[in-house]
């Protein structure tokens, strides 16, 4: 099942939609249950903007919140109606056809297939997949040395700097930083740092 597209449906319908998601720094995938309102670019691709229902939000007076749909594991029904706090577009706004991941040929909104856009590109991919579960293997850092050094120094400081953007947006949606978070965070730039430089 498409994700993407299961969402826009359930969009149309106003249902809301429980979402099996992966946040990074997280081993495993957690639950939500969220209204979902549109679809929109980011920098690594749509972005599901919605009103998070369950787990209510913590640290935050409302509930808007992004889920990157290569992270989204799993869309359901959620099991019951809801009335738009804000016109509902996710039919509208849906991304060109191709794998929800971003796999090879994905083309999101307009862009270039990522088999078209060369080593930085690949480089800025695996290390911030590498970094998705805040521990990175003897084979993650092989590879993400590997291509490392396919790049110039230039595109390897904007990839550490997206990964690093990536991570603080994520981190941020709730308004706080938690214990957790915060080792993320530094496991996040020690491994940029190993790699050779970090924002």
């Amino acid at each position: 099942m498409d994700p993407v597209h299961e969402v826009a449906r359930l969009a149309e319908a106003r249902r809301v939609v429980r979402l099996t998601y992966r946040r990074p720094g997280e081993g495993e995938a957690g639950e939500y249950v969220v209204e979902p309102y549109r679809f929109h670019r980011g920098a690594h691709g749509p972005v599901l903007h919605a009103w998070q229902v369950d787990p209510a939000p913590q640290g935050r007076a409302e509930g808007w919140r992004d889920f990157r749909v290569d992270r989204i594991a799993n869309v359901s029904d959620g099991g019951r109606t809801f009335e738009p706090r804000v016109p509902v577009t996710a039919a509208r706004d849906l991304p060109a056809p191709g794998p929800a991941t971003g796999g090879p040929g994905f083309k999101g909104f307009g862009e270039r297939p990522i088999a078209a856009m060369g080593d930085a590109e690949g480089y800025f991919r695996q290390i911030e997949e590498a970094m998705l579960d805040g521990r990175v293997t003897e084979e993650e850092m092989a590879l993400a040395e590997a291509l490392r050094d396919r790049v110039e120094i230039h595109e390897r400081k904007a990839a550490h700097a997206r990964v690093f953007a990536s991570v603080l947006h994520e981190v941020l949606q709730d308004g706080r930083i938690s214990h957790r978070e915060e080792l993320y965070l530094r496991n996040v730039r020690a491994f940029l740092d190993r790699l050779g430089w970090a924002p």
